[in-house]
C-alpha cells in the first residue's frame, strides 16, 4: 500500500523518486514537499535523504541538507538541530563562523528580540516624528537671519544626522523583525551579503557622526563663552570633522572584518574584536564633548569671562542641559559598549535598556535642542512668527 501521496502526484514541483522505482506495489514513502528554500523528492519510509544546500548567504553549497521520512510515510521532525526549516535539517549548511548567530534564535530569543525590535521601532517612531516636527518649524518658520547663524547651522546638521541613525537603526529593526517573522534569515532577498554588510556599516557610521556633531555643538559653547562672536563662519570645518573624522576608524572597522571576520552578513558584528576601534573612537567623541562643556561651564564662573558673556543665565543653562543631554547618551553608549567586551550579569535587562535608550536618542535632542531651549520657545511665542506659521499652513493647505 502506497501512503503520503497519489502516485500521480508523484512527479509534481519536486522531481523524480529517490532511492527507487516507482513500480513496485504495496510501497510506503514520503511525498514530494519544498520546505521554503529547496525542493525535496518522494523518499522511501525510514530512509534519511540528502540534498546539497542551497546556495544562499550563510552556508555552505557543498555540503548536505538533511530530511528523514519516517516508516509511517510521512517527514519527521529533526530534533537537537541548530537550524531546522519545515522539518529539514540545515545543521550542516551553517558556515561555522555563523553558527553562533542561528543557535541563539531559540524560541525563548526570538521572542525577546521581537519584543525588543517591536519597542525600539516604536521609539525610533516617535523620535523621528519630533525632528520633522523641529525641521518644519527650523526651515518653514524662523527668520532666514536665523537660519544663517552657526549654532542654528549646528543644530540642523545635527538633527540631520540624528535622522540618518535613526532610518538606519528602524530599518535594521523592521528587517529583524521581518525575519524573525518568517523564523530563517535566510530567505529574504534583503540580507543578502552586500545589504548586510552595507547596513552595519551605516549604521556604525551614523551613530558616530551623530555623536561628533554633538562634540561640534559644545566646540561652539565654549567658544561663544569665551569670545560671545554669534559667527556665522566657520561651518565647512566643522562639516569636514562631523562627517569626515568618522570615515577613518570606520574604514579601518570595515577592513579588518573583510579581512578577519569570514561571514557572508556582518549581522553579529559587534561581537567581533575589532569593535573596539568604533568604541574607543565613541569613548574619544564622548570625552572631548565633555571637556568642552566642563571648559564651558568653568569659563562662565570666571569672573574675567563673566563680563564678556552677552547672557550668562541663558548660556549656563544651555551648558547644563546640553551636559544631561551628554549624560543619557553617554549611559546608551556604555548599555551597548561595556556587554560587547565584558558580559554583564542579567545581559537580557541590559539589552532592554539600551534598546529603549539608544531608541529615544533623537527624541531627547529635539526636546534639548529645541523645545527646552529657551530662546527658541519665546521666539515662537512672538506674534510674527504665529502669523508666519498661520501664512504657511494657509498656504501648504491643499
Amino acid at each position: 500500500m502506497i501512503s503520503g501521496t497519489n502516485m500521480s502526484d508523484l512527479f509534481n514541483g519536486c522531481g523524480e523518486l529517490t532511492g527507487f522505482s516507482p513500480t513496485p506495489h504495496n510501497l510506503t514513502y514520503c511525498g514530494s514537499v519544498h520546505d521554503g528554500l529547496m525542493c525535496w523528492p518522494p523518499a522511501i519510509a525510514g530512509r534519511t535523504v540528502r540534498k546539497k544546500c542551497p546556495a544562499f548567504h550563510g552556508f555552505d553549497s557543498s555540503r548536505d541538507a538533511v530530511r528523514k521520512c519516517g516508516k509511517n510515510g510521512s517527514w519527521e521532525e529533526i530534533v537537537e538541530s541548530i537550524v531546522t526549516i519545515s522539518k529539514t535539517n540545515f545543521a550542516e549548511c551553517v558556515i561555522p563562523y555563523e553558527v553562533d548567530i542561528f543557535r541563539r534564535f531559540d524560541d525563548h530569543t526570538r521572542d525577546t528580540a521581537l519584543t525588543m525590535s517591536a519597542v525600539a521601532l516604536s521609539l525610533l517612531i516617535l523620535s523621528l516624528l519630533s525632528i520633522i516636527v523641529v525641521f518644519v518649524i527650523y526651515y518653514c518658520i524662523l527668520p532666514k537671519f536665523i537660519n544663517t547663524c552657526l549654532h542654528v547651522r549646528i543644530h540642523k546638521t545635527l538633527f540631520t544626522a540624528a535622522i540618518l541613525d535613526i532610518l538606519a537603526k528602524m530599518t535594521s529593526h523592521s528587517l529583524l523583525l521581518y525575519e524573525l517573522n518568517n523564523i530563517s534569515f535566510l530567505n529574504s532577498i534583503f540580507f543578502t551579503s552586500f545589504m548586510c554588510k552595507f547596513l552595519a556599516t551605516f549604521k556604525q557610521y551614523t551613530e558616530i557622526v551623530y555623536l561628533g556633531w554633538l562634540a561640534m555643538d559644545s566646540n561652539f559653547i565654549q567658544i561663544l563663552c569665551k569670545s560671545e562672536h554669534l559667527c556665522s563662519y566657520g561651518f565647512t570645518m566643522y562639516c569636514i570633522v562631523g562627517w569626515g573624522l568618522p570615515v577613518v576608524p570606520l574604514t579601518l572597522w570595515v577592513v579588518t572584518l573583510v579581512v578577519d571576520h569570514k561571514v557572508q552578513c556582518w549581522i553579529d558584528h559587534t561581537s567581533h574584536p575589532v569593535m573596539w576601534v568604533i568604541d574607543i573612537y565613541k569613548v574619544f567623541i564622548l570625552t572631548t564633548t565633555l571637556v568642552f562643556l566642563v571648559l564651558a561651564l568653568v569659563r562662565l564662573h570666571m569672573a574675567k569671562y563673566k563680563d564678556k558673556v552677552y547672557d550668562l543665565p541663558k548660556m549656563k543653562y544651555e551648558v547644563r542641559m546640553s551636559l544631561a543631554n551628554l549624560g543619557f547618551v553617554g549611559i546608551s553608549c556604555a548599555l551597548v559598549m561595556i556587554p560587547t567586551h565584558l558580559p554583564l550579569g542579567g545581559h537580557q535587562v541590559v539589552q532592554f535598556l539600551s534598546v529603549i535608550m539608544t531608541s529615544l536618542m533623537g527624541f531627547l535632542a529635539a526636546i534639548i535642542y529645541a523645545f527646552a531651549n529657551k530662546d527658541f520657545i519665546k521666539f515662537l511665542k512672538h506674534n510674527e512668527v504665529r502669523m508666519r506659521f498661520g501664512k504657511y499652513l494657509t498656504l501648504n493647505v491643499p
